[in-house]
């Protein structure tokens, strides 16, 4: 009897525990390991830190657009998920967007949709700092942003909505918002835009800890997408501060045709933080438009783990909620 209770208590345990696996692949946490090292490789010395009209930046998208391949995804418009595009200023230069659909769980692909957006440019070469570097590498901006969205798509790739995913990489953010712009004036490409029901911005938004409170820029007036995503701030004990859409990023672009937008933005209060430690992490690792803004192995993971958590709420919410989201 000892003996039977003993294996059948074997069995249990081998049962829970392989529950235990199936529900950690089900929900499944954001890769931060995943997230660091593709963030990593596009802000390496060697992509010369992605700069305007440069093979670089070529190099990257590509870099993205296989990634997003091999999660499944589709082209959104037209046949390649490299999306090619000409500004004016450089009339033989040609420049990609990266616009990518992973469809809905019934298949469909002219479900309506939800975008999620980061641009993959940065500065490139410039004026050198104190210490002689001159690579502009633009880990947190926006690097991460990229390696997030690519995050968020894969997290959707395995647990599909009843919308599909847009995931929208724009190249020349740097140079005013020139990749969105391109997109959003693509007659070929406003069928597609037509069927986004909320975009998300991310952009530089991985704080180096927990935020606890967020501006939302883009969600006023209010919209379902604004009031998801104050909603799940506060399951997390977060604040949020609605706002009204600015041009201080691609997703703006989408406010100016009709379509709802979201752009998190950290707050100064952190989780575990005093204001001076917090200040402390900022002059550390937060390194706006300077050559500073590269891979730290210091960096840590723990805001880049909530944000991205939170992106998933939003998006997973959204893309399940009832049809009517304007």
């Amino acid at each position: 009897m000892h003996c039977s209770i003993r294996a059948v208590a074997v069995v249990l345990v081998v049962a829970l525990a392989g529950w235990q696996r199936l529900e950690a692949q089900t929900r499944a946490h954001p890769d931060t390991v995943a997230i660091r090292r593709l963030a990593n490789a596009l802000a390496d010395d060697s992509m010369r830190g992605r700069g305007p009209y440069s093979l670089e930046a070529t190099k990257a998208a590509r870099r993205l657009a296989t990634e997003l391949t091999r999660l499944g995804a589709r082209p959104l418009v037209g046949r390649s998920l490299l999306v090619p595009f000409v500004v004016p200023e450089h009339p033989t230069d040609t420049v990609y967007n990266v616009v990518a659909l992973l469809a809905p769980r019934h298949g469909s692909r002219d479900s309506t949709l939800i975008g999620i957006t980061a641009h993959l440019d940065h500065l490139g070469i410039d004026s050198a700092d104190a210490t002689g570097d001159s690579i502009y590498n633009g880990f947190l901006d926006d690097a991460i942003g990229d390696a997030i969205v690519l995050d968020v798509a894969r997290r959707y790739a395995a647990h599909p909505g009843d919308r599909g995913l847009a995931v929208l990489l724009f190249n020349l953010e740097e140079q005013g918002l020139l990749g969105a712009i391109a997109l959003v004036q693509d007659s070929t490409a406003r069928p597609a835009l037509r069927r986004l029901r909320l975009v998300i911005g991310v952009d530089a938004g991985a704080p180096a800890g927990e935020a606890l409170d967020w501006e939302l820029m883009g969600a006023l007036p209010t919209h379902p997408g604004a009031r998801l995503a104050d909603t799940l701030a506060r399951t997390h004990g977060w604040v949020t501060r609605a706002t009204a859409a600015r041009g201080i990023s691609d997703v703006f672009l989408f406010s100016r045709i009709g379509i709802p937008i979201l752009f998190p933005i950290p707050g100064p209060d952190w989780r575990g933080y005093t204001r001076a430690g917090r200040d402390s992490a900022m002059a550390r690792f937060d390194h706006y438009h300077q050559p500073a803004d590269q891979p730290d192995p210091a960096f840590p993971m723990v805001g880049t783990a909530w944000f991205a958590e939170w992106l998933w709420e939003v998006v997973q919410g959204t893309a399940n909620s009832p049809p009517a989201t304007h």
